[in-house]
């Protein structure tokens, strides 16, 4: 029993001593911690930047960059074409000295596409359809004058001014066949110079 007793009271007094070195270390692993949040470094704001702007800024205050083209994964050859759109630490953050901030570019023609042009609408031809043949007005044969005492016989009234373009307006307008004398009649319309016009 007594051998019990003091193997339980070494392994007491082992357990404190390394307890309290544990301890001591982690006081230590904080202070450093904190010693290097206080030296370290505020991020700041680099989207929308050149990514060679965005670099000597973030490289001035000791971080490293990496960069990668977020739309193609092209090559990034000239920084001064590429433009920052994401960073993968927030801007106002504090990070240490030396820590890597990853940056997403996209290649300025990328970024800014070029207008696509508004196509001219092609000039579309105005085809006009063909007047339609308008019927040529109707002889309406005058009202006779009231007559007067049987005198002298009246002259015969000259026929109304009627003029057909060509037979189908005659029989259009429903005056054909025009005899020499009628109205409307003329002899381009009567093609036999019979004195009937359109009657063919």
């Amino acid at each position: 029993m007594k051998k019990v007793l003091a193997l339980a009271m070494l392994a007491g007094l082992l357990l404190t001593g390394c307890g309290s070195k544990s301890a001591q270390t982690a006081a230590t692993s904080s202070a450093s911690a904190t010693a290097e949040v206080v030296s370290g470094v505020t991020v700041p704001n680099v989207v929308g930047k050149t990514l060679d702007e965005a670099t000597d800024e973030l490289k001035g205050l000791g971080l490293n960059v990496e960069a990668a083209d977020t739309v193609d994964g092209k090559s990034i050859i000239l920084k001064s074409n590429w433009q920052v759109t994401t960073q993968d630490v927030s801007p106002g953050a504090t990070v240490a000295k030396s820590s890597r901030i990853n940056l997403g570019v996209v290649h300025l023609t990328d970024a800014t596409p070029t207008p696509t042009p508004t196509p001219t609408p092609a000039a579309v031809p105005v085809v006009t359809p063909p007047a339609a043949e308008v019927a040529p007005p109707v002889a309406v044969p005058l009202p006779a004058a009231p007559r007067a005492a049987p005198a002298a016989p009246a002259a015969p009234a000259a026929p109304a001014a009627v003029y057909y373009a060509n037979c189908a307006a005659a029989k259009a307008a429903g005056a054909a066949p025009i005899r020499a004398g009628a109205p409307g009649y003329r002899a381009a319309l009567d093609r036999d110079r019979d004195g009937i016009a359109c009657d063919k």
